[in-house]
């Protein structure tokens, strides 16, 4: 039983210790599980378990004005550079914004806006959100959606300099249906 015990330990242990250095190490080591794992057999849920467990979190980067193109939403949330102003932004809920983008794209340019948005898949979707970053202002924007409720943080309907694709993306997330 103690033996049973201790094993569980070490591998709790072990499976929370773990964590990429670099985001290539990160992609590598996701890239090398994933083509292991069967998401017929164990569901998207499952996968997303499994490369947790064996290559940690994505690493946080360092995202600069020039490279936003090419940054995805869930890494540019937590980047160095931009991680305090969306925790000032959110407060309590920064946590949940960030893991609701956890399945992002790209960032889009929109002016001086650059806009990605995102969602959960433990939450099959359910939790969704959108960030926006100002070039010229360093302003930051926030959406998030939770069982079809939705959130705006740093503006509402009367703001007059929000970008039109997260405009565009919150009416998707609002139609009737």
């Amino acid at each position: 039983m103690k033996i049973v015990y201790l094993i569980g330990i070490s591998n709790l242990i072990l499976s929370s210790a773990v964590q990429a250095q670099s985001i290539q190490e990160w992609e590598n080591c996701t890239n090398k599980i994933g083509r292991s794992l069967n998401t017929l057999e164990i569901g998207n849920i499952g996968y997303e378990q499994e490369l947790k467990k064996h290559c940690g979190v994505r690493p946080a980067t360092h995202i600069t004005q020039d490279k936003l193109a090419n940054s995805i939403a869930y890494d540019l949330i937590q980047a160095n550079q931009w991680k305090v102003k969306f925790q000032q932004l959110l407060k309590k809920d920064y946590i949940a914004v960030q893991s609701a983008l956890s399945v992002s794209g790209t960032m889009q340019n929109d002016g001086n806006w650059w806009v990605g948005s995102g969602y959960n898949p433990q939450g099959a979707g359910v939790d969704q959100a959108a960030i926006a970053i100002n070039t010229k202002t360093h302003q930051v924007l926030a959406v998030y959606v939770k069982a079809g409720v939705l959130q705006t943080y740093g503006f509402d309907e009367n703001t007059q300099d929000v970008p039109e694709k997260l405009w565009q993306w919150m009416s998707g997330k609002t139609a009737a249906g």
